[in-house]
């Protein structure tokens, strides 16, 4: 229903605070797997007609399903947010050790 805007709304606040948080945790890679993955869930979501062109914009909203969706947000969206932090800390580490193993030239 609308559980791509919880890892979209982690999106615009790394966006936003992109240029305040060190090198070292490579941020950009955090706004990839956010991005990408709330673009491609609301794509799916346009593509089953979850998604309408006209306000309210949500059909849950429209159809009275408004506290599905904010449970969906919570679940869905909250685990997909969680796994695109878990993939990115991980990330982020690999990297980190690999710089201090590398010497400097």
């Amino acid at each position: 229903m609308a559980c791509f805007l919880a890892p979209m709304t982690a999106g615009i606040f790394t966006t936003i605070f992109h240029g305040k948080i060190p090198e070292r945790y490579h941020i950009g890679w955090l706004n990839m797997l956010l991005w990408g993955g709330s673009a491609g869930l609301a794509l799916e979501h346009v593509a089953h007609g979850e998604i309408i062109g006209s306000f309210p914009f949500l059909t849950a909203v429209q159809n009275g399903e408004t506290m599905a969706m904010l449970g969906e947000m919570a679940t869905i969206g909250g685990s997909m947010l969680v796994v695109c932090l878990a993939v990115w800390s991980v990330m982020v580490w690999v990297a980190n050790r690999q710089e201090a193993r590398v010497p400097a030239v």
